[in-house]
């Protein structure tokens, strides 16, 4: 059984950037301002898609850890998707990212093409229970139901793994593992908030963040701008991250989805809809201490 990356866009490529610019969706949602706290530092995060490149300088100590799950020879990436995702977390230098102290272990599921199998991803995120991962972001899918991912999904909630995903790019039916009880389903919007056209809709979605024309490290050493789910669901990973810091890896992984319901901004139809779950997300707002109260 297949997993593939979501299909997305790739709408700019550049190799050098202005030193401490900003992505939009870190500037409008408030991150810079809550990095005088928290980084993110300590916190384990699964990057669970293509690989990452090595020595991107924008990742410069930030990759722990590079495993393959895929037929690959090599653990690294040469799509480009997966650094592109791990920039959007944990970039340290030049464009920063969400949280850019976090330990990223990158874990290699899909391959050059950007396709994989469901058992690479099963392995990956047992893996990222074993490794001591409090998050993992799952920028892939399937229209196919897996038991034996859904289960190893539970397994992983229940181990203390918040599991964060895209939920899937053709405007249609959220995507697996989105979909799946106990993950994160993570919609995309653009820079007025409103819900990008081929966000995938459904009541499995659980909350929206920016994920369109959205700039982070690529392959190459260089910078990419790219739409997609893809890049909305590692930034929620990032404010979960922060999170972490200061709510502790415990409560936010059982609690993630609590937080993001009673922290995010409504928009659409009052209360939870299909299109952007319980809203925009809200760093402040799950910052400012709300994230220790559950309801």
């Amino acid at each position: 059984m297949l997993v593939h990356l979501p299909p997305y866009r790739v709408e700019a490529v550049a190799y050098s950037l202005t030193s401490g610019e900003c992505d939009w969706g870190i500037s409008a949602y408030g991150i810079p301002a809550l990095w005088a706290t928290h980084q993110g530092a300590g916190v384990r995060v699964a990057v669970i898609d293509t690989g990452v490149e090595p020595g991107h300088p924008g990742l410069a100590g930030a990759v722990k850890e590079h495993r393959n799950f895929t037929t690959d020879e090599s653990p690294y990436d040469t799509n480009g998707h997966g650094t592109h995702v791990a920039g959007i977390i944990a970039a340290r230098h030049g464009m920063k990212g969400v949280a850019p102290q976090v330990d990223v272990i990158s874990c290699k599921v899909l391959n050059n093409s950007g396709f994989g199998s469901m058992d690479a991803v099963v392995r990956a995120l047992e893996y990222a229970v074993e490794a001591g991962c409090c998050i993992a972001v799952l920028s892939l899918g399937s229209p196919v139901i897996s038991e034996r991912l859904a289960l190893t999904c539970e397994k992983a909630y229940r181990a203390g793994v918040a599991l964060v995903c895209a939920a899937g790019n053709d405007g249609g039916k959220v995507s697996y593992p989105a979909a799946y009880t106990n993950t994160i389903g993570v919609g995309a919007v653009d820079r007025d908030g409103n819900v990008c056209e081929f966000s995938c809709r459904g009541k499995e979605i659980d909350v929206a963040a920016p994920g369109e024309h959205i700039t982070s490290c690529w392959v190459g050493g260089g910078y990419a701008t790219l739409s997609g789910t893809s890049m909305a669901a590692p930034f929620v990973a990032g404010v979960l991250a922060l999170a972490v810091c200061e709510c502790g890896k415990e409560h936010v992984a059982r609690h993630a989805g609590k937080i993001l319901e009673q922290t995010s901004m409504d928009r659409g139809q009052p209360g939870h809809d299909n299109d952007f779950g319980w809203g925009l997300i809200n760093p402040a707002a799950i910052l400012d201490g709300k994230c220790k109260v559950i309801l």
